[in-house]
């Protein structure tokens, strides 16, 4: 499966998850987590990580706001030093981060 692929079935599990078809993710995150325990972690390109993140639309796809952020600059799937601000194409909202809380975010400042 290439970064685009990835990239497809990640956002669009996710989005179908948080609206209208709860568990149908896990699926995904599990064969993710399957790959790196027998694989070993993605490397960057094959994620395509970029060390900034697109502009928010259900979420706000920062890798520190993902399911694979590792503090302070790390990620449980994708290999080497990771970017807080980055984003790659196998993103996923952590448990219990809700679409839209971006904008709440935003307009409290804390964004």
């Amino acid at each position: 499966m290439n970064a685009i692929e990835m990239l497809m079935k990640s956002i669009g599990l996710a989005a179908a998850d948080a609206t209208y078809d709860p568990g149908v993710l896990q699926p995904w995150v599990d064969e993710i987590e399957s790959k790196v325990s027998t694989s070993g972690k993605f490397s960057q390109s094959a994620v395509a990580y970029f060390p900034f993140s697109p502009p928010p639309v259900f979420w706000d796809y920062k890798c520190k706001k993902c399911l694979w952020w590792r503090d302070p600059n790390g990620c449980a799937t994708v290999e080497s030093e990771i970017s807080p601000q980055g984003w790659c194409a196998i993103w996923v909202p952590p448990k219990g981060y809700k679409p839209f809380t971006w904008f709440k975010e935003l307009l409290k400042g804390d964004w």
